[in-house]
């Protein structure tokens, strides 16, 4: 085989973009946003950049989640090349204290409603006939899911709910049974199952189930439904906070928490400025 037919030669990106099978399409995405700014901010190819230069220029950069994302590509990329990465990964652990300042600094300047708020709104849903709205907030407020969690088929039957790559509500004679398989940590945490016996959710499910199979006209547009059926339209992420910081004080609950929304509970205690916990 002459030089003209050998192989191209296998790029950085590309053995990059090889070691995150298995991670979602947007995980993807992602990674290779945050590679492709280090890659030309660099110059050349991280792997042939020296940790200095790394933390230099991931150092440029003003807010410190993206400080840490790009320092975070610098180590995985070095790995993949066995390069040293000791430099990196103490970087890490210093702005990562910084991270968790910044949190901190914002839930203290936050003004959120507070969980009360959130109660009586929920309940002025469903006495006026708004099912849609109602059930967003019943589910956001009780199971502490994110956005993902409620794009769901509603059905009549528990043989319809056997593809486990969709989330399903499950409508029986007296119950309803709520079933995620399509989660953001779906992989750590398999399949979340809930039964639901409130008669007011299961009246507000079985008007939205007279008009369609899904909770909104469209899924597509799923985040943008569930931010305006929020109080203030706040979201799902600053109900979660206003729920937790609601029971800070109380371990179990904090776990139960946790464990509904597939969610670590060192990663909740932290993300919200839980203390004492």
């Amino acid at each position: 085989m002459t030089d003209t037919e050998s192989e191209p030669e296998i790029t950085e990106l590309e053995v990059f973009i090889a070691s995150l099978e298995g991670k979602s399409e947007k995980t993807i995405k992602t990674y290779k946003q945050q590679y492709n700014k280090l890659r030309q901010q660099l110059g050349k190819d991280i792997h042939e950049s020296s940790q200095k230069k790394i933390i230099e220029i991931a150092g440029e950069q003003e807010n410190n989640n993206t400080k840490q994302a790009r320092l975070n590509i610098g180590i995985l990329v070095r790995k993949l090349y066995n390069y040293d990465t000791k430099e990196l990964e103490k970087q890490r652990d210093v702005w990562k204290g910084n991270i968790k300042e910044d949190v901190k600094k914002k839930n203290e300047t936050s003004s959120l409603p507070s969980y009360n708020d959130l109660l009586e709104y929920t309940d002025y849903l469903y006495e006026n006939n708004k099912w849609v709205e109602y059930v967003i907030n019943y589910l956001l407020i009780n199971f502490q899911v994110r956005n993902e969690d409620l794009d769901f088929q509603i059905v009549d039957k528990k043989s319809d709910t056997k593809d486990d790559t969709k989330n399903y509500i499950w409508i029986a004679r007296d119950k309803i049974v709520y079933i995620r398989n399509n989660y953001k940590t779906s992989k750590t945490y398999g399949m979340k199952m809930n039964t639901i016996k409130d008669k007011e959710f299961i009246t507000a499910m079985k008007r939205i189930k007279s008009r369609g199979d899904t909770l909104v006209p469209n899924p597509e547009n799923l985040g943008y439904w569930i931010k305006k059926a929020t109080l203030d339209s706040i979201g799902e992420g600053a109900y979660f906070k206003i729920i937790v910081n609601a029971y800070k004080g109380n371990l179990q609950e904090i776990k139960k928490m946790s464990e509904s929304r597939g969610t670590d509970l060192k990663t909740v205690t932290e993300s919200y400025d839980i203390e004492n916990v």
